[in-house]
């Protein structure tokens, strides 16, 4: 491919996935380096004919004793083709899995800069990029999601992530970058082979390269096809989830109407929306310990801080941190907001009703926790009952009950239970309980 070739071809990249126009705000990840050299001029030509706002960010990682002349060469370059320019510096402390912190670490400060829908991030990956990255996926035997490799456009922050290179190897750009005579840097950890990218950028990449010259457009046309699997697997996950997670809670029996495959990508889809990632190990786990465990038992499997727990056919995440009774008893006198301690809320008692609060016909007393013998009566109910029974039938699982703020009248007699029951009908009130709940 020619050099003209390369810079038209990805022009038509650009407007491809991006239909690019002039409201947009471009932000360019720029290291220096010459996969980034090259997208910068390519994107100031671009934004010449464009006229999109084009921004250049460059990230130092104060990993090395570079990195501020870097940052002082991208912005000479940005200064040169009229391109606004920012610096932003990270710390990362320590070496333990540094590749890892500081690829989060980037793409977080990245996302500063991405604050609207008009806003693009451009980062400079290309095809030989895609061979690093699916290698790496094999060797930490990832999933479809890993094997797929990187992604030419996602959502990102409030905007989009786009990778315009991705159709290019590296020696594509080489050639444009010296037919261009453009300038760059070279980033002395490129051929640490400590790292793992690096290792096989320099050891194995070439080996392949060299064996099977087409190796990385066949891998390419692979991670593809993958990456197709993955959309159908997410398509068709996203169309069962309604059914299957309610509240938040997963509904076991409408789990079971769907194959194993389909079961796991729910559960795994259930857990994302916390940012939790089991390993499969972890899955069978689940399924063996909590999901058909016998009916009479409390299974409780632990993911990251938080515990996976059953009850009642259903499958919660509870932080490991909200398990206990608070040891709390709050007074109250008449109308007044209270405060709960433990990110448990708080409770509103006023003259304003609603559908969601309850009547209470009491002056004053006092908001306490965990009194489980307590005798109490709805206002609709026939009879006293323990307030664990009460629960029981409402079908509050045992970890949550602990939880709930129970109001007590002068007397020491419950006479509501936030959230579910009064002893009072509307005829009586006087007040309005409102339970505003912040985690469970």
């Amino acid at each position: 491919m020619t050099t003209l070739q390369v810079e038209t071809f990805l022009q038509h990249c650009l407007l491809a996935q991006a239909k690019l126009q002039a409201e947009h705000k471009v932000v360019l990840a720029l290291s220096g380096g010459l996969d980034s050299m090259v997208l910068l001029d390519l994107l100031a030509k671009a934004q010449q004919q464009l006229g999109f706002k084009l921004q250049a960010v460059y990230i130092n990682h104060g990993l090395s004793n570079n990195a501020v002349a870097w940052a002082e060469f991208c912005q000479q370059q940005c200064a040169v083709r009229q391109v606004e320019f920012s610096s932003v510096s990270l710390k990362l402390e320590g070496r333990h899995n540094l590749e890892a912190r500081a690829r989060a670490g980037r793409y977080d400060a990245l996302a500063a800069f991405i604050t609207t829908n008009k806003h693009l991030l451009l980062t400079a990956h290309h095809a030989d990029d895609q061979i690093e990255t699916l290698l790496l996926a094999l060797k930490r035997g990832s999933g479809p999601a890993g094997l797929s490799g990187i992604a030419a456009s996602k959502p990102f922050a409030a905007g989009q992530l786009l990778r315009p290179l991705l159709s290019f190897n590296q020696a594509q750009l080489q050639h444009y970058a010296t037919e261009q005579q453009l300038a760059w840097v070279e980033d002395e950890s490129n051929i640490d082979t400590q790292y793992e990218r690096n290792f096989i950028r320099h050891q194995i990449a070439p080996l392949l390269r060299q064996r099977w010259p087409h190796f990385s457009k066949t891998a390419s046309r692979s991670m593809q096809l993958i990456a197709n699997m993955q959309q159908l697997a997410d398509y068709y996950t996203e169309q069962f989830y309604p059914q299957v997670v309610v509240n938040d809670r997963l509904q076991l029996t409408a789990l079971a109407q769907h194959i194993p495959l389909q079961q796991h990508l729910l559960i795994r889809r259930w857990l994302a929306d916390t940012g939790l990632t089991p390993s499969v190990q972890w899955l069978e786990t689940l399924y063996q310990t909590v999901i058909l465990a016998r009916e009479d038992s409390s299974p409780l499997l632990v993911l990251d801080g938080f515990n996976i727990r059953r009850y009642a056919e259903q499958l919660y995440k509870v932080a490991a941190t909200n398990n206990s009774k608070p040891n709390y008893n709050l007074a109250w006198q008449g109308t007044t907001q209270l405060v709960l301690p433990e990110k448990l809320g708080q409770i509103d008692i006023n003259n304003q009703a609603s559908t969601d609060a309850l009547p209470v016909a009491d002056d004053s007393g006092s908001i306490v926790f965990g009194k489980l013998s307590l005798l109490f009566k709805p206002s609709s109910a026939l009879q006293h009952k323990p307030l664990k029974q009460w629960f029981k039938l409402w079908q509050v699982p045992p970890w949550q009950r602990l939880r709930v703020p129970l109001l007590l009248n002068k007397q020491q007699q419950l006479i509501a239970v936030a959230g579910y029951a009064s002893a009072s009908s509307a005829q009586q009130a006087k007040y309005w309980l409102h339970w505003s709940e912040m985690a469970k």
